[in-house]
């Protein structure tokens, strides 16, 4: 079995053991939502916290506490990713034009530290740090606007016989994921807070792009047409100039198509709200009427 599958397994195993353990006799968890924004770092993002790639988030929490300072928490984020070397800055980034777009799915437990006690301040900044597994597809567009996915086309020789070193990568995996937060009590029962959280991963594909071109005919006999033509897109540059033979020259094999120096990365960044479960006099009861707002007198 390969060693990603191996992860994956491991993590899925984890994440779903822990429910029981959150919903288990002692104090009672919190249920929550998370919404914000996600967010992808690697070969084809224009900076290092490319914000303005960013495409709206959310998702949906357990969180309990099981140790004085010391939380649990299980959750499910639901984002988007996206990457163009449009964007770049540099314009030898920009002739390369590659693209991609990817949903993603990420399902996580994490242990939470809480800065101050909680119970008592009703504010803590607090830090996190746990396992994820999640799924990802990358695809592009064509002329047309449909949706062309690139796994299938090998574009770096994944999964070629011509290429036995390049194995076909997973679009389920496991990533560690870490970050900060801040929460507030606003009353008995409702809670909100602002985090970031940075998931390190263990691919350098969520953007379809790592490391080098393979030979065109290759990659031309094993996979078709499609996949030269997404695997190299210099030739669709509005103006672009072909060589002196007049046709664009296939990079050769070897050529730096990415760099695989650096895993890639993705982010959620947004604000949570969560619900005590015996917070007041229920969920939706009188606590919700405690709210720490002040008290206008006529």
């Amino acid at each position: 079995m390969p060693y990603p599958v191996k992860r994956v397994l491991l993590g899925l195993f984890l994440l779903l053991s822990i429910p029981s353990v959150l919903l288990a006799q002692g104090t009672a968890p919190e249920v929550g939502i998370f919404g914000g924004i996600s967010t992808y770092n690697g070969d084809l993002s224009s900076s290092k916290f490319p914000f303005q790639q960013s495409h709206p988030a959310f998702g949906i929490f357990i969180r309990k506490s099981v140790y004085k300072g010391l939380s649990l928490r299980i959750g499910a984020s639901f984002g988007k990713m996206s990457g163009a070397d449009s964007l770049a800055s540099d314009s030898s980034v920009r002739l390369r034009n590659l693209d991609f777009q990817s949903n993603i799915t990420d399902v996580h437990l994490l242990a939470e530290y809480n800065f101050f006690d909680y119970s008592k301040t009703g504010f803590t900044p607090y830090v996190f740090v746990g396992i994820s597994v999640y799924h990802f597809d990358p695809y592009t567009k064509d002329t047309a606007g449909l949706r062309v996915y690139l796994p299938p086309l090998s574009t770096e020789g994944e999964g070629l016989e011509a290429y036995p070193d390049r194995k076909a990568y997973n679009l389920t995996q496991v990533s560690i994921p870490f970050g900060v937060g801040v929460k507030y009590a606003v009353s008995p029962v409702v809670n909100i807070g602002f985090e970031f959280r940075i998931n390190k991963t263990f691919t350098d594909y969520l953007d379809d792009v790592s490391t080098t071109y393979v030979d065109e005919n290759k990659l031309l006999a094993e996979r078709g047409p499609t996949a030269v033509q997404y695997a190299y897109r210099t030739d669709e540059l509005p103006g672009h100039k072909p060589d002196e033979t007049g046709v664009d020259t296939y990079p050769a094999e070897g050529t730096p198509r990415g760099s695989a120096a650096h895993k890639d990365w993705y982010y959620f960044t947004g604000l949570t709200i969560s619900f005590n479960l015996n917070g007041g006099n229920g969920l939706f009861g009188n606590g919700l009427k405690q709210l720490r707002c002040p008290v206008i007198r006529n």
